[in-house]
Order: structure tokens, then sequence, then C-alpha cells
């Protein structure tokens, strides 16, 4: 599992790689707790090169997520797989923390 957080500009951009199981989220649970709940920028999570993710990975978004929500800061998901979309579908990740299809639809939904 790895991260990259991509800080320039008007929204800070997340990168998820790899698979969000149990020794993934132990590989980068500090670092994108500790860079992506303080941004006071609107924050997308990329998902385009995460593999899987299993309840604790959704357990650590939507903690972020409601992190981010109790300050009034906005967070977005997007480009999951198929086989991503089915588990954030399936497990309500998506009622929590909008999922769409691009960095360009997402960038459009924060910006306003």
């Amino acid at each position: 599992m790895e991260l990259a957080i991509d800080d320039g500009g008007s929204v800070a951009v997340a990168r998820l790689s790899g698979r969000l199981d149990t020794d993934g989220v132990g590989r980068i649970e500090l670092a994108f707790t500790a860079r992506v709940v303080p941004e006071s920028r609107p924050v997308l999570v990329d998902l385009t090169g995460l593999d899987f993710i299993a309840s604790l990975g959704v357990r650590l978004l939507i903690t972020t997520a409601r992190s981010r929500a109790r300050r009034g800061a906005a967070l977005v998901m997007y480009g999951a797989g198929e086989a991503v979309t089915d588990i954030i579908t399936t497990m309500g990740l998506d009622e929590i923390i909008p999922l769409l299809p691009d960095e360009n639809a997402a960038r459009a939904a924060v910006n306003g």
C-alpha cells in the first residue's frame, strides 16, 4: 500500500495505490490521517491505483470523513475500479463520501 499526497493548488489529492486491507491500513493510517484530517482545503482521494479495500480501509475513510465534516471540510473520492466500487457501494461508503468517476468530476464537485 502506498500513499502520495499532492498538496499543490486549491485542493489536496491523496493518491492511494495497492491494497487497503489490514496490512495496507497499518502502513498508511497515521500518515493519511495526519495529512488529510487537518487540511483546510478540499481533499480528493484518488482510488485509481487501489486494487482492494477491506472493511478496515472503509473505516479509515469514514473516520477521516467524519473528522473533516465536523470542521466543514470537503472530502471526495474518485476513480475507483469496478471491484473497489462494488465494495464501496455494498458497504455504503458512497453515502458518506461522494464517489465520482474521475478527477475532473471530483474537482468540479468541490469547487462548486
